[in-house]
């Protein structure tokens, strides 16, 4: 196990740091696409899920206090199924790692720089992760802390900034297409929050107790579904539904057309959200899977790991689709179902079985006890 610690307040900001910055870049517009004008409802409907994510991956790191998802998977479900588990769980976070590199990538050569290859951000952006990832959890968790706030501050910012060119009337009239496309923006949603699952690799270096940690966790999840009210109804309050729709990085694009008397193009501050909270996010995926894959393999130290998880990453982000329409199809079409059954319906499978297993432990050692006690009052 890593000898670090890191308060429970850093471990709150990185998650917070990794949902929020490829779903404000990568998730919106495939939200919007589902929903148009219904974007808040699916705010209020992702309440449930998202808790009950929060809650499964924070009752599982406290029945198994210091070990990650990948060392208590084996003694839950046993240990062949607990690494195939394991695999599926390290895959998941692999290819979120695939979709949040070339999402960055993508980005930049759409938005800001079309004449400049992608694979000098791939190269950018990892070089910078595994820098990071090399020198701990502690080094990656401050460094963090410092960035979260301006990325705070700067949304802030693009929300107060754009109220004045906000018509509320977009949002009328209510479930003009039934409610189908609500759920459908609701399951991506939730799909996102799946990715909370990557606590479980953070919890077990965290420095407060473990009975704090489903307190917090539902705490944070609350905060990261408020912060995706701006980024979710901004975009139709500014533009309309039809013409939000068709856009590339809505929330980008708010910040490139805010005015404010001598004050505009302040899309540099969209670059500098989405450059730092990308490399944030990065950074913990890269940590998480070297880390998972040195535990899996019974390795000393995950970073002999770094350098060639960050070279398959590069690799696989390039062959992952062939054009961005790829990606934002699949994270419309398919990425609901697939991130809620992984990040979701699996980690709750084996919170009930280990809730099953612990239950008849005590039942098994109350019987003990009994049968114990009678025949001591026997003889």
């Amino acid at each position: 196990m890593e000898k670090v610690r890191i308060s429970l307040t850093q471990a709150q900001m990185l998650i917070i740091t990794s949902i929020t910055a490829s779903g404000h870049l990568l998730f919106i517009p495939a939200i919007l696409n589902h929903t148009g004008r219904d974007s808040w409802l699916c705010l209020l409907l992702v309440v449930p899920p998202a808790l009950l994510i929060a809650y499964t991956v924070s009752s599982l790191a406290r029945m198994y206090p210091g070990q990650t998802v990948i060392e208590y998977l084996p003694l839950i479900v046993g240990k062949l199924p607990g690494k195939l588990f394991a695999v599926l769980f390290l895959f998941y976070f692999f290819h979120h790692a695939l979709l949040s590199v070339r999402g960055f990538g993508e980005f930049f050569t759409i938005a800001i720089t079309p004449d400049t290859p992608i694979l000098v951000y791939f190269a950018a952006i990892l070089s910078l992760a595994v820098y990071a990832v090399r020198n701990n959890l502690e080094v990656l968790a401050r460094t963090n802390q410092l960035f979260l706030p301006i990325m705070i501050l700067v949304g802030l910012s693009a929300s107060i900034l754009t109220h004045k060119d906000k018509d509320f009337h977009n949002f009328q009239p209510i479930l003009e297409f039934g409610f189908e496309p609500v759920l459908q923006g609701t399951l991506t949603l939730a799909g996102l929050y799946g990715s909370f699952l990557l606590m479980s690799m953070v919890f077990p270096y965290v420095s407060r107790d473990a009975k704090s940690f489903k307190k917090s966790s539902l705490i944070t999840m609350i905060i990261l579904i408020v912060m995706f009210a701006g980024p979710l109804t901004g975009p139709v309050a500014v533009y309309g539904p039809e013409r939000s729709i068709g856009i590339s990085f809505p929330t980008f694009q708010l910040l490139r057309d805010i005015r404010v008397g001598e004050l505009q193009r302040l899309d540099v501050l969209g670059i500098l959200l989405w450059s730092l909270g990308s490399f944030g996010k990065i950074s913990l995926y890269l940590y998480s899977i070297s880390l998972g894959l040195s535990q899996l393999f019974g390795l000393k130290d995950y970073r002999s790991l770094v350098i060639p998880v960050a070279a398959l990453i590069a690799i696989n982000s390039l062959m992952i689709s062939e054009n961005f329409l790829e990606i934002y199809r699949f994270l419309r079409d398919t990425y609901p179902y697939y991130s809620n059954f992984m990040g979701l319906l699996l980690p709750l499978v084996v919170l009930l079985i280990a809730k099953w297993r612990e239950r008849s432990k005590r039942k098994d050692g109350g019987d003990g006890d009994v049968q114990e006690t009678a025949q001591t009052q026997t003889g």
